[in-house]
């Protein structure tokens, strides 16, 4: 019964929802999404003279952060209005 959730993340219209997801993976793991990241920064980077990453480390960030505390930091960069308001969604 422990793999049935895994066959259900195998059926192509999972697949491509959760194409850059690795924590609940058979073979996923931190390295592999390292790995992965990586590869498309290194191939961002073959047309562009900079890429910018944002990474967020979401373990416990539920208990401890106030997310409207984190969103009005946020505010403060310069990100795109689109990025910006994927984030006020994520935390609403």
């Amino acid at each position: 019964m422990r793999s049935f959730p895994y066959s259900a993340f195998r059926l192509p219209i999972m697949e491509s929802a959760i194409a850059d997801q690795y924590a609940f993976r058979l073979k996923g793991s931190t390295t592999v999404a390292l790995i992965s990241l990586l590869d498309t920064v290194i191939h961002m980077l073959t047309t562009n003279s900079y890429v910018t990453v944002i990474a967020m480390d979401f373990s416990k960030a539920f208990d401890t952060v106030r997310h409207v505390t984190l969103l009005e930091k946020m505010a403060n960069l310069d990100l795109p209005d689109h990025v910006f308001n994927w984030l006020v969604n994520f935390f609403q």
